[in-house]
C-alpha cells in the first residue's frame, strides 16, 4: 500500500480515481433514471438516510431530554459527538459492488506499475472509493430524474386537465345508461368501459400524479403500479384499487367513487369536476354532433350500425353508449322497444344485412348503407325534421 499511496494523499488519489469513472456514472444514471425499480430503491435510500440523520442528532442535555437512537443516554451520546459517523448500511442503488470496484482498480495504470500489487491493498482502496462512487452516482441519478420529471407548461397542464375531465364525465354519462341492460349484458358493458375509458382515465391521471410526486412514469411504457410507491400512504389504496378495476373490475360506480377519492385535493392539485347541468348538456350535444358527422362518413357496415345504435340510444336514454361489438344486438333490441313497428322492422332488416356483411357472406351495398343512415336520422330527429 505504501508504494501506491506514498506519492499522493488518499484524498487526491480518490479524486483522481473518481474522475476516471465520471463518464460511466453519467451514462449509467441517464439510463437508470427511466427504471422505476431503481428509482424506488433511491427513494427508500433517501428516506432511510433522513431517518438515520434524525436519530443521530445529539440529545438535549438535562432532565427530560430525548436520548439518541444509538446511545444509552445524554452522557454516552455526548462522548460520541466528535467521532465521525460510520457508513450506514441502508439499501439503495449502487454503482458497482466492492469486488467489482477492486477488479476495475486492478486494471488502472497507476496500480499496474505499483509493487507489490496486493489484492488486499486494492480491496481497501476499493472500499474507500465505493462510498464516493455510490454517492456521486446517486447525485447524478437524482439530477437525471429531475430533468425527466420537470413540470409541464401551464398550457400543457390545462390540456391534460381538460382531457382528464372529459374522460371522467364521459364515463359518468356511460354509467347513466347501464340501468337499461340486463345483468349478464351489463357486466360485459361495465368491463368494457373500465378496460377502455377507465384505463385511459387512470393512465392520464397517473401521468399528472407522477409529475407532482416526481416519479419517472411514462404513460406509454410504464406499468401503472410503478407509481404507487411514490404516492402518500393514504392515497396508495385508492391507486391500487383503480388499477384492479381497469384490469379485472366490473363495477363502474365503484371505479368512479375510488377515482374521486384519489383525486381529492389532499393528494393532488389536479382539478377534476363533475359537470353542472349546462356543461353536461354541452358535452351531450358535442357527442351527438360527433356521432352525426361519423354517421355521414363511415363506410364500414359494422361501424355504421354501431354509430347508429349510439345515436338512437343517446336520443332515448340521454346517456352515452360504449359497448363491445358483441353487445350491439342487445342494444338494438332495447332501442327497438320504443320504435314504431315500421322503423323496428326496417332496423331489424338492416341489422341482418350488416351481420351478413360482417360474416363475409355478402357485402352491404352503398344504397342500403344510405338507407341505414336515413333511418337513424329519422329516429333521432323525426321524419319531418330529417327531411328538412
Amino acid at each position: 500500500r505504501e508504494a501506491v499511496v506514498s506519492t499522493q494523499s488518499t484524498g487526491d488519489l480518490l479524486n483522481s480515481l473518481l474522475d476516471q469513472f465520471s463518464g460511466r456514472i453519467a451514462s449509467k444514471a441517464a439510463t437508470d433514471a427511466a427504471n422505476p425499480k431503481i428509482l424506488a430503491s433511491l427513494k427508500k435510500f433517501d428516506d432511510a438516510s433522513v431517518m438515520l440523520a434524525e436519530s443521530s442528532k445529539p440529545s438535549k442535555k438535562g432532565k427530560g431530554g430525548k436520548r439518541g437512537k444509538g446511545g444509552k443516554g445524554g452522557k454516552s451520546r455526548d462522548m460520541d459527538d466528535d467521532e465521525p459517523a460510520s457508513y450506514a448500511p441502508v439499501l439503495g442503488p449502487t454503482f458497482l459492488a466492492p469486488d467489482q470496484v477492486a477488479a476495475e482498480l486492478a486494471n488502472f495504470e497507476l496500480f499496474k506499475s505499483a509493487e507489490p500489487k496486493e489484492e488486499e491493498t486494492l480491496g481497501e482502496i476499493g472500499d474507500l472509493l465505493k462510498k464516493q462512487l455510490d454517492e456521486k452516482y446517486r447525485v447524478a441519478l437524482e439530477e437525471e430524474m429531475r430533468k425527466k420529471t420537470q413540470k409541464s407548461s401551464k398550457a400543457q397542464q390545462r390540456v391534460d386537465e381538460d382531457t382528464i375531465n372529459n374522460l371522467y364525465n364521459t364515463i359518468i354519462q356511460c354509467e347513466k345508461g347501464l340501468k337499461v341492460f340486463e345483468d349478464a349484458i351489463r357486466g360485459q358493458v361495465e368491463r368494457h368501459i373500465l378496460k377502455t375509458l377507465g384505463t385511459d382515465l387512470t393512465k392520464a391521471t397517473f401521468s399528472v400524479l407522477a409529475e407532482e410526486y416526481e416519479c419517472p412514469y411514462n404513460v406509454e411504457t410504464s406499468k401503472m403500479d410503478s407509481l404507487v410507491p411514490y404516492l402518500p400512504k393514504d392515497a396508495k389504496p385508492h391507486a391500487t384499487s383503480l388499477i384492479s378495476s381497469v384490469i379485472s373490475g366490473s363495477n363502474v360506480a365503484e371505479f368512479l367513487e375510488t377515482y374521486t377519492a384519489l383525486t381529492d385535493p389532499q393528494f393532488t392539485q389536479l382539478m377534476v369536476r363533475k359537470l353542472d347541468k349546462k356543461k353536461e348538456r354541452n358535452l351531450v350535444f358535442a357527442k351527438k354532433q360527433s356521432l352525426l358527422e361519423s354517421l355521414k362518413t363511415e363506410e364500414k357496415a359494422g361501424e355504421l350500425l354501431s354509430i347508429g345504435s349510439s345515436l338512437i340510444f343517446l336520443k332515448q336514454h340521454s346517456a352515452f353508449l360504449h359497448v363491445p361489438g358483441r353487445c350491439i344486438s342487445a342494444v338494438l333490441k332495447i332501442v327497438s322497444e320504443d320504435l314504431p313497428q315500421e322503423e323496428k322492422d326496417m332496423l331489424e332488416a338492416l341489422q341482418g344485412e350488416v351481420v351478413t356483411d360482417l360474416r363475409g357472406d355478402g357485402e352491404m351495398g352503398e344504397e342500403r348503407k344510405t338507407a341505414l343512415r336515413g333511418l337513424v336520422t329519422d329516429i333521432v330527429f323525426g321524419k319531418k325534421e330529417a327531411e328538412q
